[in-house]
Protein backbone atom coordinates (compact mmCIF):
# COMPACT_ATOMS: atom_id res chain seq x y z
CA UNK A 1 0.00 0.00 0.00
CA UNK A 2 1.59 3.10 -1.08
CA UNK A 3 1.63 5.91 1.31
CA UNK A 4 0.62 9.58 0.78
CA UNK A 5 4.09 10.94 0.56
CA UNK A 6 5.04 8.09 -1.96
CA UNK A 7 1.49 8.82 -3.90
CA UNK A 8 2.52 12.67 -3.99
CA UNK A 9 6.64 11.66 -4.98
CA UNK A 10 5.12 9.08 -7.78
CA UNK A 11 2.95 12.08 -8.89
CA UNK A 12 5.25 14.91 -9.20
CA UNK A 13 8.07 13.37 -10.49
CA UNK A 14 5.65 11.61 -13.27
CA UNK A 15 4.87 15.49 -14.02
CA UNK A 16 9.27 15.68 -14.44
CA UNK A 17 9.65 12.94 -16.88
CA UNK A 18 6.95 13.47 -18.86
CA UNK A 19 8.07 17.35 -19.44
CA UNK A 20 11.48 16.52 -20.03
CA UNK A 21 10.70 13.58 -22.19
CA UNK A 22 8.54 16.25 -24.11
CA UNK A 23 10.97 19.12 -24.48
CA UNK A 24 13.49 16.50 -25.35
CA UNK A 25 11.47 15.35 -28.70
CA UNK A 26 10.17 18.59 -29.76
CA UNK A 27 14.06 19.68 -29.37
CA UNK A 28 14.72 16.18 -32.05
CA UNK A 29 12.23 17.22 -34.30
CA UNK A 30 13.54 20.49 -34.50
CA UNK A 31 16.55 18.95 -36.46
CA UNK A 32 14.39 18.64 -39.71
CA UNK A 33 13.70 22.18 -39.88
CA UNK A 34 17.17 23.56 -39.09
CA UNK A 35 19.76 20.32 -39.91
CA UNK A 36 21.62 21.02 -37.15
CA UNK A 37 22.68 17.91 -35.04
CA UNK A 38 22.81 19.94 -31.58
CA UNK A 39 19.02 19.97 -31.35
CA UNK A 40 19.58 16.28 -31.32
CA UNK A 41 21.94 15.99 -28.79
CA UNK A 42 20.28 18.65 -26.48
CA UNK A 43 17.10 17.11 -27.18
CA UNK A 44 18.44 12.99 -26.23
CA UNK A 45 20.22 14.93 -22.91
CA UNK A 46 17.27 16.88 -21.61
CA UNK A 47 15.10 14.01 -22.13
CA UNK A 48 17.63 11.64 -20.06
CA UNK A 49 18.00 14.19 -17.16
CA UNK A 50 15.11 12.53 -16.14
CA UNK A 51 16.52 9.00 -16.77
CA UNK A 52 17.21 8.67 -13.03
CA UNK A 53 13.22 9.57 -11.87
CA UNK A 54 12.04 6.76 -14.78
CA UNK A 55 12.08 4.01 -12.32
CA UNK A 56 10.78 5.65 -9.72
CA UNK A 57 7.60 6.74 -12.10
CA UNK A 58 7.56 2.78 -13.80
CA UNK A 59 7.16 1.46 -10.40
CA UNK A 60 4.97 4.09 -9.27
CA UNK A 61 2.31 3.47 -12.04
CA UNK A 62 2.91 -0.45 -11.44
CA UNK A 63 1.66 -0.51 -8.12
CA UNK A 64 -0.88 1.99 -8.72
CA UNK A 65 -2.15 -0.61 -11.81
CA UNK A 66 -0.71 -3.94 -11.26
CA UNK A 67 0.03 -3.89 -7.72
CA UNK A 68 3.43 -4.59 -8.71
CA UNK A 69 6.86 -2.16 -8.73
CA UNK A 70 10.13 -2.76 -10.09
CA UNK A 71 12.62 -4.56 -8.47
CA UNK A 72 16.09 -2.65 -7.16
CA UNK A 73 17.67 -4.42 -9.88
CA UNK A 74 15.92 -2.52 -12.80
CA UNK A 75 16.69 0.91 -11.00
CA UNK A 76 20.42 0.25 -11.02
CA UNK A 77 19.79 -1.46 -14.41
CA UNK A 78 18.55 2.00 -15.90
CA UNK A 79 20.71 4.45 -13.92
CA UNK A 80 23.68 3.07 -15.63
CA UNK A 81 22.79 4.66 -18.77
CA UNK A 82 23.57 7.91 -17.21
CA UNK A 83 27.06 8.00 -18.25
CA UNK A 84 25.86 7.86 -21.36
CA UNK A 85 23.81 10.96 -21.64
CA UNK A 86 26.26 12.58 -19.78
CA UNK A 87 28.52 12.27 -22.90
CA UNK A 88 26.21 13.02 -25.39
CA UNK A 89 25.72 15.96 -23.20
CA UNK A 90 29.24 16.72 -23.71
CA UNK A 91 28.82 16.28 -27.46
CA UNK A 92 26.24 19.06 -27.11
CA UNK A 93 27.41 21.68 -25.60
CA UNK A 94 31.16 21.36 -27.11
CA UNK A 95 28.80 22.14 -30.70
CA UNK A 96 28.42 25.30 -29.00
CA UNK A 97 30.98 25.99 -26.54
CA UNK A 98 35.01 25.22 -26.84
CA UNK A 99 34.70 23.35 -30.33
CA UNK A 100 38.40 23.53 -31.01
CA UNK A 101 38.87 20.75 -28.17
CA UNK A 102 35.24 19.30 -29.35
CA UNK A 103 37.10 15.74 -30.16
CA UNK A 104 39.03 15.54 -27.35
CA UNK A 105 36.60 16.56 -24.79
CA UNK A 106 34.52 14.23 -26.07
CA UNK A 107 36.99 11.36 -26.19
CA UNK A 108 37.84 12.10 -22.74
CA UNK A 109 34.14 11.60 -21.76
CA UNK A 110 33.65 8.85 -23.82
CA UNK A 111 36.56 7.15 -21.56
CA UNK A 112 35.12 8.07 -18.38
CA UNK A 113 31.49 6.80 -19.14
CA UNK A 114 32.91 3.44 -20.46
CA UNK A 115 34.69 2.86 -16.73
CA UNK A 116 31.54 4.20 -14.91
CA UNK A 117 29.00 2.18 -17.08
CA UNK A 118 31.00 -1.33 -16.46
CA UNK A 119 31.76 -0.42 -12.75
CA UNK A 120 27.62 -0.03 -12.50
CA UNK A 121 26.89 -3.01 -14.73
CA UNK A 122 28.73 -5.04 -13.04
CA UNK A 123 27.58 -4.49 -9.25
CA UNK A 124 24.02 -3.82 -10.29
CA UNK A 125 24.54 -7.63 -11.14
CA UNK A 126 27.04 -8.59 -8.64
CA UNK A 127 26.50 -6.07 -5.67
CA UNK A 128 23.66 -4.02 -5.98
CA UNK A 129 24.38 -3.12 -2.60
CA UNK A 130 27.19 -0.90 -3.70
CA UNK A 131 25.35 1.33 -5.62
CA UNK A 132 22.21 2.03 -3.92
CA UNK A 133 18.79 0.12 -1.86
CA UNK A 134 15.10 0.80 -2.13
CA UNK A 135 13.66 2.60 0.84
CA UNK A 136 9.54 1.81 1.08
CA UNK A 137 7.86 0.89 -2.38
CA UNK A 138 9.43 3.51 -4.86
CA UNK A 139 12.60 5.37 -3.98
CA UNK A 140 16.27 4.63 -3.85
CA UNK A 141 18.49 5.92 -1.52
CA UNK A 142 21.39 5.98 -3.53
CA UNK A 143 25.18 4.94 -1.79
CA UNK A 144 27.66 7.82 -1.21
CA UNK A 145 29.69 6.39 -4.79
CA UNK A 146 26.36 7.17 -7.14
CA UNK A 147 25.60 10.21 -4.62
CA UNK A 148 29.21 11.22 -5.14
CA UNK A 149 29.06 10.17 -9.20
CA UNK A 150 25.29 12.34 -9.60
CA UNK A 151 26.96 15.43 -8.07
CA UNK A 152 29.88 15.44 -9.71
CA UNK A 153 27.38 15.38 -12.32
CA UNK A 154 25.50 18.32 -11.45
CA UNK A 155 28.08 20.61 -10.72
CA UNK A 156 29.17 20.23 -14.42
CA UNK A 157 25.89 20.64 -16.03
CA UNK A 158 25.55 23.76 -13.48
CA UNK A 159 29.03 25.03 -14.97
CA UNK A 160 28.74 24.78 -18.40
CA UNK A 161 25.56 26.15 -18.52
CA UNK A 162 26.99 29.16 -16.55
CA UNK A 163 29.88 29.53 -19.12
CA UNK A 164 26.99 29.44 -22.13
CA UNK A 165 24.94 32.31 -19.98
CA UNK A 166 27.97 34.28 -19.59
CA UNK A 167 29.30 34.23 -23.40
CA UNK A 168 25.30 34.36 -24.56
CA UNK A 169 25.39 38.09 -22.45
CA UNK A 170 27.52 39.37 -25.24
CA UNK A 171 25.39 38.56 -27.82
CA UNK A 172 24.02 40.95 -29.94
CA UNK A 173 20.59 39.31 -30.95
CA UNK A 174 18.35 40.07 -27.74
CA UNK A 175 16.88 36.98 -28.46
CA UNK A 176 19.85 35.09 -27.80
CA UNK A 177 20.54 36.67 -24.66
CA UNK A 178 16.76 35.44 -23.06
CA UNK A 179 17.55 31.92 -24.37
CA UNK A 180 20.90 32.16 -22.60
CA UNK A 181 19.24 33.33 -19.25
CA UNK A 182 16.31 30.88 -19.57
CA UNK A 183 18.67 28.02 -20.20
CA UNK A 184 21.16 29.04 -17.71
CA UNK A 185 17.74 29.30 -14.44
CA UNK A 186 17.37 25.47 -15.93
CA UNK A 187 20.22 24.42 -15.28
CA UNK A 188 20.31 25.81 -11.63
CA UNK A 189 17.10 24.81 -10.76
CA UNK A 190 17.65 21.06 -11.70
CA UNK A 191 20.88 21.48 -10.12
CA UNK A 192 19.30 22.66 -7.20
CA UNK A 193 16.47 20.17 -7.55
CA UNK A 194 18.92 17.11 -7.73
CA UNK A 195 20.87 17.58 -5.33
CA UNK A 196 18.36 18.47 -2.21
CA UNK A 197 16.79 15.02 -3.81
CA UNK A 198 19.66 13.18 -3.40
CA UNK A 199 21.00 14.39 0.18
CA UNK A 200 17.77 15.81 1.74
CA UNK A 201 16.11 13.06 3.83
CA UNK A 202 12.71 11.93 1.99
CA UNK A 203 9.43 14.14 3.28
CA UNK A 204 7.14 15.87 1.96
CA UNK A 205 8.92 19.23 2.38
CA UNK A 206 11.67 18.30 0.76
CA UNK A 207 9.95 16.13 -2.23
CA UNK A 208 7.43 19.09 -3.07
CA UNK A 209 10.89 21.12 -3.25
CA UNK A 210 13.17 19.61 -5.26
CA UNK A 211 10.50 18.04 -7.54
CA UNK A 212 9.15 21.71 -8.13
CA UNK A 213 12.70 22.94 -8.47
CA UNK A 214 12.97 19.89 -11.31
CA UNK A 215 9.47 20.75 -13.33
CA UNK A 216 10.42 24.91 -13.15
CA UNK A 217 13.70 23.96 -14.88
CA UNK A 218 11.97 21.59 -17.56
CA UNK A 219 9.82 24.36 -18.42
CA UNK A 220 12.74 27.04 -18.33
CA UNK A 221 14.70 24.78 -20.81
CA UNK A 222 11.66 24.33 -22.93
CA UNK A 223 11.32 28.00 -23.68
CA UNK A 224 15.09 28.55 -23.40
CA UNK A 225 14.63 26.95 -27.12
CA UNK A 226 11.23 28.12 -27.75
CA UNK A 227 10.33 30.89 -26.01
CA UNK A 228 6.99 32.04 -26.35
CA UNK A 229 6.27 35.31 -28.64
CA UNK A 230 5.36 37.61 -26.03
CA UNK A 231 8.64 37.17 -24.64
CA UNK A 232 10.56 37.61 -27.48
CA UNK A 233 8.50 41.17 -28.33
CA UNK A 234 9.01 41.96 -24.53
CA UNK A 235 12.74 41.54 -25.20
CA UNK A 236 12.57 43.65 -28.40
CA UNK A 237 10.51 46.49 -26.91
CA UNK A 238 12.85 46.96 -24.17
CA UNK A 239 15.62 47.23 -26.38
CA UNK A 240 13.96 49.83 -28.88
CA UNK A 241 13.41 51.76 -25.52
CA UNK A 242 17.23 51.75 -24.14
CA UNK A 243 18.03 53.46 -27.84
CA UNK A 244 15.45 56.39 -27.84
Amino acid sequence: MLTQLEIVNGLLSTIVVVISITTGVRMMLKYKTHKQRVFIFFGITWAGMCTIYIPLVISFWGLVLFRQGLTLFWYLFIDSFVPLIITVAVMAWTELLFKKYQKQLVGLMCIQSAIVCVFFFYNTFMNPPMLGSLEGHIVIRYSFFTLLYLTATAILAFVTGTIFYINSRDAPEPEVRLKGLLIWIAFISFFTGTLLDGFLPISMASVHISRFALIFGSIAFFFGFFPPKFAQEYVKQRVKNKKM
